[in-house]
């Protein structure tokens, strides 16, 4: 974990340094600022998690500094170190989400019971965040699986049809293009060559019937032409559709 020190005195900075138990909290990184303008960048650069700040700083005071980290997507844990018991400050450290405000002279079991608490608070939101985000991803995985499930159902009661992606898209509310990539990650084949198993799988069941003929069973499979229908039918299994027929039937014998 990082934390960061903002406070135009050295002397504060060295203390907070020498008086907090950085490592029994697992922080094992710790950057210095003297001035708010000093701080937003090395808070954007590095993104500590814990942030010690001043309110009263040249350039960009307290309070700005703390308007800015609550307009950031930060997630870090803010503890106001004043010089000040000033209601104004108070108000702002509580506006702004501070996560707590100790004062000078630094007590260090104060500001290392203030640092536990932090660091514990962090690490609650950020499982928290974490199991929200795997939440998120399997709801879209099994919603994506879903989908590509119906899609799957719908070619398997069409596949006589000569259906287009896009007018599957259309029927589900979702792009071409995302039909294409989930369904091949889903079922390791793109559409057409799914429709085109399936076909062929219908087509050996109708020639283990030697009264269907071939014409017959490339129109039940929806081809129109029986030429077309024998060329597709040799690619897939390696032999033409009376091969076939003549190995089935001989093997029921």
């Amino acid at each position: 974990m990082k934390a960061i020190i903002i406070d135009d005195e050295k002397h504060v900075r060295e203390g907070l340094l020498l008086l907090a138990a950085w490592k029994e909290h697992g922080i094992d990184t710790i950057l210095e600022a003297q001035d708010g303008d000093e701080a937003t960048k090395l808070i954007s650069q590095h993104r500590p998690e814990i942030i010690f700040t001043d309110m009263r700083m040249p350039k960009k005071d307290g309070i700005s500094l703390l308007k800015w980290l609550d307009s950031t997507e930060l997630n870090s844990m803010t503890i106001v170190v004043s010089g000040y018991d000033d209601y104004e400050y108070m108000r702002n450290a509580i506006t702004y989400k501070s996560f707590d405000y100790i004062l000078k002279p630094i007590d260090p079991d104060i500001l290392n019971e203030t640092l536990a608490r932090a660091v514990k608070k962090w690490k609650e939101e950020a499982l928290h965040r974490r199991s929200s985000v795997d939440a998120e991803f399997l709801a879209a995985s099994s919603s994506e699986a879903k989908s590509m499930g119906q899609i799957e159902v719908f070619l398997r009661a069409n596949y006589q049809q000569d259906v287009t992606l896009q007018e599957i898209a259309d029927r589900f509310f979702l792009s071409r293009e995302h039909i294409s990539r989930k369904f091949k990650q889903e079922y390791n084949e793109t559409i057409t060559d799914y429709v085109t198993r399936i076909r062929m799988e219908k087509a050996k069941e109708y020639l283990a019937k030697p009264h269907v003929k071939i014409y017959e069973v490339a129109y039940q499979v929806g081809y129109q032409n029986e030429k077309y229908f024998s060329k597709v039918f040799k690619k897939f299994t390696k032999l033409t559709p009376n091969e076939y027929r003549s190995t089935v039937l001989s093997g029921n014998r």
